[in-house]
């Protein structure tokens, strides 16, 4: 009973540090890609719901990077109150040792990691592949049409338009004093004019609406401009079609790395290790058969042996197909040996660069098939491997939130930032080892977990057996001192 209530005072204190964590750094990177990316989007002429679709889409990836962060954060906090408010002491006190406290967190954040391994493999390759697509749909569009008053537009092929004033009210664009011409007949000259109009838009029909009232339309033949026609009008609707005005959704079976779960890139990269033997197997049986004599020769031999005799080793068929003798009889002996000599080397450096491009081509396959399965176990370790840093977060957290005997935000938040740092480092630089081949794809996404982990057990040790304090002001004063000891001049004397 005294553990199942301890397991709950632990978790709930949890509760709220991270419920804040995870907000204020889903909100640090919805503000980052709010000020990359709504520019541009804006630019497009989008519907709200489309924006707020787009940055619906990447809540998914962000949700991913940000549970694993607020982990970490909100366990500092509770155990450095827990610490600071003496409740560790007093457990210990009590015949409870600091392992049982931390236990109830682990469970937690075991329980945690593995929401996040589906989440990972179920709901975020959809959501990475549908934002995919919208930025490549939203990339596609054009702006929205921008007409100013007194200024030519000619943003839209095979038109031009002119407007002289201009006003906005809740539904259109008033517009007075139109000018439009129209160059899509070459062999037409046509402007159309009127003294007012409205300018829209059509989404669904990617086009321009103008409705124009009391205008004029003026036609003249180009091929017999003695032929005019003037057309008076008390209104018309005039279309004109413009390509990717609309946001046209696309779909796509395609899929990349990011965009499956590890059972689908599991089985893509098995079929690729198939692939890679097949090819090697292919060019070991190139190079046998291109080296080896063939034992059934396709051709007889020739009957002359002396031109046989007189030639290199060589694959018979090759040798009977290339050596046949001329017809004319007139030819010496050392003529004909010359002539099949010229004709068979001729073809043996044709079948060799043959031979060598097809064993460049296999070799480049197998390069690209290798670097293709680099990529996808890389992204297969990761989405277990991010999860699994909620457990190491709680081992490294705890202690030092402990040790350091605060549960401020501050304390958190700065010991937090140089844990992520130097776990998204660790994270970052191992991939890109991983995909340049350098190391392995266990190791590269694996490392931070067992570093911080060691790091986490070791400092649990010390908080569990040695109970010293960790003064965070302390540290960063000497990491201050020490710099300054370092670029200062007399070091830099020292060391020239």
């Amino acid at each position: 009973m005294r553990k199942l209530i301890l397991a709950r005072y632990v978790i709930r204190e949890h509760i709220g540090p991270f419920v804040f964590a995870f907000f204020v750094i889903t909100l640090f990177f919805l503000l980052n890609l709010l000020f990359r990316e709504l520019s541009r989007i804006l630019s497009k002429g989008l519907p709200w719901y489309v924006v707020l679709e787009f940055f619906l889409l990447n809540m998914a990836w962000i949700v991913a990077l940000a549970v694993p962060m607020a982990m970490l954060t909100a366990t500092l906090m509770a155990f450095g109150r827990f610490s600071a408010d003496s409740e560790i002491a007093a457990m210990e006190a009590n015949g409870i040792s600091v392992w049982a406290i931390v236990r109830p967190a682990l469970f937690a954040s075991a329980l945690l990691a593995l929401a996040l391994v589906w989440f990972n493999n179920n709901v975020l390759p959809d959501f990475n592949h549908r934002t995919r697509l919208l930025a490549s749909d939203i990339a596609r569009k054009r702006p929205t049409i921008n007409i100013e008053p007194g200024v030519w537009y000619d943003d839209v092929p095979n038109f031009g338009l002119l407007v002289q004033e201009l006003e906005d009210s809740a539904n259109v664009t008033k517009a007075r004093n139109l000018l439009l011409t129209d160059y899509t007949n070459r062999e037409q000259s046509r402007n159309i004019s009127a003294r007012r109009g409205y300018i829209g838009l059509n989404h669904a029909r990617s086009a321009l609406v103008l409705t124009l009232f009391d205008g004029e339309m003026q036609e003249i033949d180009l091929k017999k401009p003695e032929e005019f026609r003037r057309i008076a009008f008390p209104r018309h609707v005039f279309t004109i079609e413009v390509d990717g005005l609309a946001l046209n959704r696309s779909d796509s079976e395609y899929r990349g790395d990011r965009e499956k779960s590890a059972a689908q890139m599991q089985t893509e990269a098995t079929n690729n290790a198939q692939e890679i033997r097949d090819l090697r197997q292919r060019i070991n049986t190139t190079l046998a058969l291109s080296l080896l004599p063939s034992l059934e020769p396709a051709m007889p031999i020739p009957r002359d042996t002396t031109i046989a005799r007189s030639l290199p080793v060589l694959r018979v068929q090759t040798l009977s197909a290339l050596v046949a003798l001329p017809s004319d009889s007139a030819l010496s002996n050392e003529a004909k040996i010359k002539k099949a000599k010229a004709n068979l080397f001729g073809d043996m450096l044709a079948q060799q660069r043959q031979l060598l491009n097809y064993l460049e081509r296999d070799a480049s396959m197998i390069g690209g098939l290798v670097r293709k399965n680099q990529a996808l176990t890389v992204e297969i370790e990761k989405k277990y491997s991010i999860p699994v840093a909620c457990i190491v977060f709680v081992l490294i957290g705890a202690p030092l939130g402990i040790m350091s005997r605060r549960g401020g935000l501050a304390t958190g938040g700065g010991l937090s930032l140089i844990f992520f740092l130097l776990y998204w480092t660790f994270l970052v630089g191992g991939e890109d080892l991983a995909d340049r081949q350098i190391i392995s794809p266990f190791l590269a996404m694996w490392s931070a977990n067992i570093v911080v982990g060691l790091a986490g057990l070791y400092f649990l040790w010390r908080a569990t057996y040695e109970r010293t304090t960790l003064n965070l002001a302390a540290m960063l004063k000497w990491l201050a001192r020490e710099k300054n000891k370092k670029f200062s001049p007399g070091s830099m004397n020292n060391n020239g």
